[in-house]
């Protein structure tokens, strides 16, 4: 929903490590009317957004402001909730299904999203099983449950940015791989959809495709640059 401007001038008022953003005399908060709290890092590229806004508010041009609001009405004091849908999606995990269809993509897909496997299993001791057929693998719980346990202590802005990354890759292996610096986020995004592209060389794409994938690697470099920025508090 596209509003219109409705303020002459945009502020900024540090307050110990937080940012306060002002619209005029009126502080800048939530769609619920929630005060944001946002860490400095943040508050300074949420400023620039509303800063640069002419005469009509454009939520896809504003993603800090969006990962902000996300956080405070959507996963404050509900993190359980996020917590139970990583597990859901690690369960599933994309770097966990492969296929031996097309030996070529096979041994590609191999080489590629492996050495993940073998990282999160050195790293943290979590040891996960590959699935080749159609039908899913269940899962070790104990084994799952490791690897959710590296992100409980994550505050709700981190959440907001780790759980997008999470949800558009369909992969927690590659969210938390981000996090530590194995891959950055053009990487991820070539990771992510590595089957896709791979497929692509071969047979071509069409204009639907691309406009998604577009939209995806846009995404991915938000939700990235949202937690790099996060990370610099």
């Amino acid at each position: 929903m596209v509003l219109n401007k409705k303020w002459e001038k945009v502020t900024l008022e540090k307050t110990k490590d937080t940012g306060i953003i002002y619209l005029d005399a009126k502080e800048l908060k939530s769609p619920e009317g929630r005060s944001l709290n946002l860490p400095y890092t943040i508050s300074e590229k949420v400023f620039i957004e509303w800063k640069e806004v002419k005469d009509k508010i454009y939520p896809d041009k504003m993603p800090f402001y969006a990962y902000s609001v996300t956080a405070v009405d959507k996963i404050l004091n509900k993190e359980n909730k996020i917590l139970q849908n990583l597990e859901s999606i690690l369960s599933m995990d994309l770097i966990l299904f492969r296929s031996k269809d097309d030996e070529e993509l096979y041994n590609y897909i191999e080489d590629l999203w492996e050495p993940f496997l073998e990282w999160i299993n050195l790293e943290f001791n979590c040891r996960l099983i590959v699935n080749y057929e159609l039908f899913p693998v269940e899962q070790n719980k104990n084994e799952i449950s490791k690897c959710i346990s590296l992100v409980k202590n994550f505050d709700h802005f981190k959440f907001s940015g780790f759980s997008h990354i999470v949800n558009l890759t369909s992969s927690f292996i590659l969210g938390l791989s981000f996090l530590y610096k194995k891959i950055n986020m053009h990487e991820l995004y070539e990771i992510a959809l590595a089957e896709e592209l791979f497929q692509i060389k071969k047979w071509g794409s069409d204009e639907i495709s691309e406009t998604r994938r577009k939209n995806i690697k846009k995404e991915i470099s938000e939700a990235c640059e949202f937690l790099n920025c996060l990370q610099k508090k």
